[in-house]
């Protein structure tokens, strides 16, 4: 019984340590023509701090329906057991034929599940574009 009560905070920190695949879901608001929206992205970590991310947006507003997609890599800056980890991020958007780099930042809250906030900057129809992204997720 003695040797069961031993284990059971490595078991806890074992199960609050985030894993190398993260499922997220959220809102989406920008500066400009943007409009607010929906998005759902995937993350899997590569090794270290490295990580690549792919997302979708989906957008339904009065004059614009449609979806932007978006990949890339993103870089941990802190480690990876603090509770809020800030990461720098830096990928491409393909938003209904135009292609175009952005880059950006984000902050995640929590463990194995919490929140998440990401500011992209990028280009759209050759004016500078701001994305703000927040959402929940669940590591695994």
């Amino acid at each position: 019984m003695l040797l069961g009560l031993a284990l059971l905070p490595a078991q806890v920190e074992a199960q609050e340590k985030p894993g190398r695949m993260m499922l997220e879901a959220g809102l989406v608001g920008g500066s400009g023509d943007a409009c607010p929206g929906r998005y759902v992205g995937i993350k899997g970590r590569l090794a270290g701090p490295v990580s690549l991310y792919g997302m979708v947006e989906t957008y339904r507003c009065a004059d614009f329906a449609g979806s932007a997609n978006r990949i890339g890599t993103s870089v941990r800056l802190g480690r990876d057991r603090w509770f809020v980890r800030p990461a720098l991020r830096a990928g491409i958007e393909y938003d209904g034929g135009d292609i175009s780099p952005t880059a950006g930042a984000s902050l995640t809250f929590g463990r194995r599940y919490g929140a998440r906030f990401i500011v992209h900057l990028g280009e759209a129809s050759g004016s500078t574009l701001t994305l703000f992204q927040m959402g929940g997720y669940i590591s695994f």
